[in-house]
């Protein structure tokens, strides 16, 4: 059961709070090791085997695009309809780019590659964590 508006939900079912839980935390993982990431690129960015243009650009999005995602997840656990379906969208378009990235022979190096193989399961989970029958019902329109 859930009380609604028309831009956001009070998520009252156990269930789906759970569910919407487990992606905040998990969209806090992927900003976390993409800042992280983009603190190696800076640390080791005097090794060109280790940091490319691509690694810098791609890293650079990734820190943003991440942060502001879990800016969304929060506020998508927090009943914002909106953001749950943004939320969707750009952990499926990034889950598309990692797939893009790992499939490219010698674009980036291995590290990063696994790296943005990790962010991309992250990433998978929410989607699939969403994508759940308790969650979808609660912020289906009535």
């Amino acid at each position: 059961m859930t009380k609604q508006t028309s831009s956001t939900v009070t998520v009252t079912d156990p269930d789906a709070r759970h569910k919407l839980h487990i992606a905040q935390v998990l969209l806090g993982g992927y900003a976390a090791l993409s800042v992280l990431t983009l603190l190696a690129i800076v640390v080791f960015s005097g090794n060109p085997d280790m940091v490319t243009d691509a690694v810098w650009i791609r890293g650079t999005v990734l820190a943003v695009a991440s942060l502001v995602t879990f800016a969304l997840g929060v506020s998508m656990a927090q009943g914002a309809r909106r953001n749950y379906r943004r939320v969707q969208i750009i952990a499926l378009a990034q889950v598309v780019a990692v797939v893009v990235i790992e499939s490219v022979p010698g674009a980036f190096p291995l590290w990063f590659k696994v790296e943005n193989g990790m962010c991309g399961a992250l990433l998978v989970i929410v989607v699939l964590v969403t994508l759940a029958r308790t969650v979808r019902s609660t912020f289906a329109v009535r």
